[in-house]
């Protein structure tokens, strides 16, 4: 039984950068050889209030698939409450066989995405939507005739052979887990786990006990290498000073983002910071200056929570200590003050840090 992993490192970008710079983007990353692949996050039209502006997940995906040829392709995370499961079979497919089979589906709540829905979260909670969403989108691939009808969505399906227009009948759904519930969903149906923003060592090692657990009450054994992967924001320059303050500004969004949309402490207390530390993030949101937080960002909070910035042997060091806490599946997001910087940026990882990583732990 082999005791460890080689990590396959990603990246991933937010789907509100513009589509020619994505496609750069994605040349970069195949050309730096990041068996990752390249990723997209659907952002949302809640990000415009920092003056960026959306665009849609799939098309972007389509326009990356267009330009790369042997990477993977992945969504990390749309949600499963903006469109039906039978949109996101038909958008999903379309994307696979554009690729040639490179896509990996990713699913998980959104929750910025989806609080101006009219849905009520308690009552479409979180695992029965990812979970009868999974079931539905698989028997589309697989070309089931069938007639489904679960406690939220139902469908009606004619069958094709999808096999024999030379199409997968399987396509790996990753699940975006922030919660216990979610990872070990995770452990039990899905094809890999992936960790949201702010993934310190601590917050992977947990999440790995979730979804063994997941696994274990459905008697699934998960491969050593089963894919666990994490959102992490990166920025790598010979200028260390210039690289962190790149990730400061975003470092400071994602704990707004944590302490007032996602409220789960555990990735907060996972930095080894005390809770303390958060009052004045808290104080910013209750009155309405979150969006001028960057300021209370230290380099210890960076360094916590493994945001990988810094000189590339910074770089190398931080993105070690998540592979060997069990993340096999790193993904940059990659954020710097221009396309040329986030290329750059790219490259870097590419030479001084992916060649130099050593195996991580594989699955016990």
């Amino acid at each position: 039984m082999n005791t460890s992993v080689s990590p396959k490192v990603g990246v991933i970008f937010k789907s509100y950068e513009p589509l020619s710079a994505m496609q750069a983007y994605a040349r970069q990353t195949e050309a730096s050889n990041m068996n990752g692949g390249f990723w997209i996050a659907e952002a949302y039209h809640w990000f415009r209030q920092y003056g960026l502006e959306s665009r849609g997940c799939f098309t972007t995906l389509a326009a990356v698939a267009m330009v790369t040829e042997n990477i993977p392709v992945g969504l990390g995370i749309t949600s499963p409450y903006l469109r039906h499961p039978t949109i996101q079979a038909s958008e999903a497919a379309a994307i696979d066989e554009l690729s040639g089979g490179r896509f990996i589906m990713g699913i998980g709540v959104g929750k910025v995405g989806i609080e101006y829905l009219e849905y009520d979260i308690d009552k479409a909670k979180p695992v029965p939507v990812h979970r009868e969403s999974m079931e539905i989108m698989r028997r589309i691939w697989k070309g089931e005739q069938y007639d489904y009808e679960g406690n939220l969505f139902k469908s009606r399906m004619p069958g094709y052979d999808r096999a024999a227009d030379g199409l997968r009948t399987e396509i790996p759904i990753y699940v975006g887990a922030t919660g216990p519930w979610m990872q070990k969903l995770a452990g039990k149906e899905s094809d890999g786990m992936l960790l949201a923003g702010l993934t310190s060592p601590a917050f992977v090692r947990y999440a790995l006990d979730n979804m063994r657990k997941g696994a274990a009450t459905v008697g699934r054994t998960l491969p050593g290498d089963f894919p666990v992967g994490g959102v992490i924001l990166c920025s790598c320059s010979e200028d260390g000073d210039k690289a962190r303050d790149a990730t400061r500004s975003y470092t400071g969004t994602y704990i707004v983002n944590k302490i007032r949309n996602i409220k789960n402490d555990v990735i907060l207390a996972g930095s080894g910071l005390p809770d303390e530390s958060w009052e004045p993030f808290r104080k910013a949101i209750a009155d309405g200056t979150d969006d001028n937080v960057t300021h209370l960002v230290t380099d210890e909070m960076m360094r916590k929570f493994t945001v990988i910035s810094g000189t590339p042997d910074d770089c190398l060091e931080i993105t070690q200590d998540l592979v060997d806490a069990g993340l096999n599946l790193p993904l940059l997001e990659v954020v710097g003050e221009s396309e040329a910087y986030n290329l750059e940026v790219i490259r870097l990882m590419g030479e001084h840090v992916v060649p130099n990583l050593k195996p991580g732990p594989a699955l016990a």
